[in-house]
């Protein structure tokens, strides 16, 4: 791994979309330093004048938290607890420092469980996670983990590289519910500045 590097991210959420209910946010709460990685907010606010039954992911309100394509980055959500219940490890997936100058997750394999639940959203009620931003050493996860690499070797080994990262996940009504809109699909990107 390269030297440190604790870029500034910047985040745009997609347009909210129509015929739903709902205000759906992103913001960020730090940029990465040399004490603390960099987290962003997720928000999910019930605006309809009843009561609305969503579908979500293992994390809500926001579930995939790997970047589209084949890049390095993920979000890792800040609270212990929902990771143990995410990815089913009590293993420390967000390191307490850098780790060879790079903040990226522990060498700790992990998935997000594929579940669905439905919860009711009271009118005006909002939920919210904060989401660590990380490098995922994959190559690195699996060679710790006694298995070969069968990938592409990366062109590059720069920390945190720069760029557009996108993130989009689905949501979904209650089937046989008195409702007014369909399931829907919201995103946003992450930039890591140079």
């Amino acid at each position: 791994m390269s030297s440190e590097r604790f870029p500034s991210i910047d985040v745009t959420g997609d347009q909210q979309p129509k015929d739903v209910p709902f205000r759906l946010g992103i913001e960020k709460v730090r940029d990465f330093s040399s004490d603390e990685p960099a987290r962003i907010r997720v928000s999910f606010e019930n605006r309809a004048s009843t009561e609305q039954i969503v579908g979500f992911g293992a994390i809500q309100p926001f579930t995939n938290i790997w970047c589209e394509g084949e890049f390095p980055i993920v979000l890792v959500p800040s609270d212990t607890g929902i990771q143990k219940y995410a990815f089913g490890t009590d293993e420390q997936i967000i390191p307490d420092r850098p780790v060879e100058g790079c903040w990226q997750t522990n060498l700790v394999r992990f998935s997000c469980n594929d579940v669905l639940r439905f919860r009711p959203l009271d009118v005006g009620e909002t939920m919210q996670t904060e989401y660590t931003v990380l490098q995922y050493p994959e190559r690195e996860i699996l060679e710790a983990t006694t298995d070969k690499w069968f990938g592409p070797v990366a062109e590059s080994d720069v920390c945190l590289p720069a760029g557009k990262y996108r993130f989009v996940d689905s949501f979904l009504p209650r089937f046989r519910t008195d409702t007014t809109w369909d399931e829907f699909d919201w995103g946003f990107t992450l930039t890591i500045e140079e």
